[in-house]
């Protein structure tokens, strides 16, 4: 039977109360800091959404230091923090490494944690670089927004969902860190597209930005090469030079993981394809990985989206020009996320079967993680449907706030706190 959300309790998880009866002071330290941030902050974007992303999930910037965000100990948490303990990062590229023949080279995301650990525990450090994944994912998002047409006013909005899902919270909740670190995935989708308006020095952070994100999370690698196919066909010259770029950054990874995969440690290729099975979106039920889909994606951004593409289908024959190129290009983005959508369905479709063909991606055990580009591309289009209504920003980032308390917040995955590990 596999479990509804995650994983069953460990007998030895000690859960701490973090209600605001219980913790007041946290709560409010968080929610009056946070806002203060966010208001005098709120000609920078970054500072709005990091006063917010302290507000939202008060009281977690509060306890970081002192509790484990989410359940502990989890199979996953506690290898993550074991590897840590063992440096494992810095033998990432020793294929011979026990640690590298367990889960790859890309271990990028030890690198950010253990950063945090030179002035706090580990569990602590954990913590912090969990709630840096959202305000970055945040931040990263809604630049992302901007880079491709969307009015700087939305670009909050706008980037809503790829930080404060329901989905990433789980990730928190039970599993590795750099599950919830999709800012390295839109870092990458961000310097293409710079790299296509304005070329130069751009096309060579593309190729960097794609060796980051491959090495701090592989799967993140597989998705960025989707985004790099995808400007190799509706790209510039300069585009195209980054996706290159890009190539010459996943080198390192393709010479190396394939490799390392092949040891005994390893399940077998059955066991992944298993797993492969059950981590999916499902159309019946309408699920992300057995999580409801109305309250894993943020209703107000794809609302937006297709608000946004019904308009393209009307002005795609507008007189103008331009008006139309820009439409039939809403139109081709819309299109084009059929794709992740097919391979998030998993082992069902034809598409995964040929993908999963591909040289070692038999190991690639979670088909929903295409989902995210789906939700990436909703946001891009989300801005110009925004942008185009009659709403006020701050009004719809209210009710972005309203209906997240009550789909996720109030969800049972939502991280709570549990006591940290001894010694």
């Amino acid at each position: 039977m596999v479990p509804r959300y995650g994983p069953p309790p460990d007998p030895t998880e000690l859960v701490i109360a973090s209600d605001f009866g219980t913790v007041p002071v946290a709560w409010v330290l968080c929610i009056v800091a946070g806002l203060l941030v966010a208001w005098f902050g709120r000609r920078s974007s970054f500072l709005a959404v990091l006063g917010l992303s302290v507000a939202l999930t008060a009281p977690a910037a509060a306890l970081l230091p002192t509790a484990v965000w989410g359940a502990w100990p989890t199979i996953d948490k506690t290898g993550s923090l074991h590897f840590l303990a063992l440096n494992a990062q810095f033998h990432s590229f020793d294929t011979s490494a026990p640690a590298t023949q367990l889960i790859g080279v890309s271990m990028g995301h030890l690198w950010v944690t253990w950063i945090f650990t030179a002035f706090m525990p580990a569990f602590a450090a954990s913590n912090l670089h969990a709630l840096l994944n959202l305000v970055l994912g945040w931040w990263l998002a809604g630049r992302l927004a901007v880079a491709t047409g969307t009015p700087e006013r939305w670009a909050i909005s706008a980037g809503f969902p790829m930080a404060l899902g329901l989905h990433l919270f789980r990730d928190i909740n039970w599993y590795t860190i750099e599950k919830s670190g999709l800012w390295a995935l839109t870092f990458y989708a961000l310097m293409l597209v710079q790299a296509h308006r304005r070329g130069r020095g751009w096309i060579v952070a593309a190729g960097l930005s794609y060796f980051f994100a491959f090495y701090y999370n592989s799967y993140f690698g597989v998705l960025g090469a989707l985004l790099g196919g995808a400007a190799l066909v509706v790209g510039n010259r300069n585009a195209r030079i980054a996706v290159l770029a890009s190539v010459v950054g996943a080198l390192p990874f393709l010479a190396l993981q394939l490799p390392a995969l092949q040891n005994d440690a390893l399940p077998p290729p059955a066991a992944f394809a298993t797993r492969a099975a059950l981590d999916v979106v499902t159309l019946m039920p309408l699920e992300w990985n057995r999580l409801e889909l109305w309250r894993a994606v943020d209703g107000v951004v794809v609302l937006a989206a297709l608000s946004t593409a019904l308009g393209a289908v009307h002005r795609c024959r507008d007189s103008d020009a331009a008006i139309a190129t820009e439409a039939r290009t809403e139109l081709g983005l819309l299109l084009a996320l059929i794709v992740p959508t097919l391979l998030a369905l998993g082992p069902v479709t034809p598409l995964w079967r040929v993908f999963a063909s591909l040289p070692g991606m038999w190991r690639f055990a979670k088909p929903e993680a295409f989902f995210h580009l789906v939700i990436l591309g909703l946001v891009v289009l989300a801005g110009r449907g925004f942008d185009r209504g009659r709403w006020h920003p701050r009004t719809v980032l209210a009710l972005q706030v309203a209906l997240w308390i009550w789909l996720v917040r109030g969800h049972p995955v939502y991280p709570g706190f549990t006591a940290p590990p001894v010694g």
